[in-house]
C-alpha cells in the first residue's frame, strides 16, 4: 500500500468512527505532530509524517482524533492516557 492510500484509509476510519467529515493534513516538518482544529465546521486533523513510518503512532493518532472529535474538544494528555488504559 502506498502512502496516499494509507492516508486515505486513516481519513476514512476517523470519519467512519465519528460520523463527521474531516480534512486530513500531514506535517512534513514535525514527525510527532498531532494537532486538531475543531472550531471549524469541518474539523482539521494534522498528523506528523511519522504516521507513515510507525503503525503504532498512526493507531494512537487515530484514537486521539476520534476521541477529541466525539468530545468536541481537544483532550488533555492525562485524559487521553486514561482513555487508552480503559481500552
Amino acid at each position: 500500500m502506498d502512502d496516499q492510500e494509507f492516508l486515505d484509509r486513516i481519513k476514512a476510519k476517523i470519519e467512519r468512527l465519528t460520523g463527521v467529515e474531516i480534512q486530513l493534513h500531514i506535517d512534513q516538518s514535525d514527525g510527532n505532530q498531532i494537532k486538531l482544529g475543531l472550531e471549524r465546521p469541518v474539523p482539521e486533523v494534522t498528523l506528523g509524517y511519522n504516521v507513515l513510518q510507525y503503525s503504532g503512532f498512526a493507531r494512537m493518532a487515530v484514537e486521539y482524533a476520534v476521541a477529541s472529535i466525539r468530545e468536541k474538544r481537544v483532550l488533555g494528555d492525562l485524559e487521553f492516557h486514561i482513555l487508552l488504559a480503559r481500552n
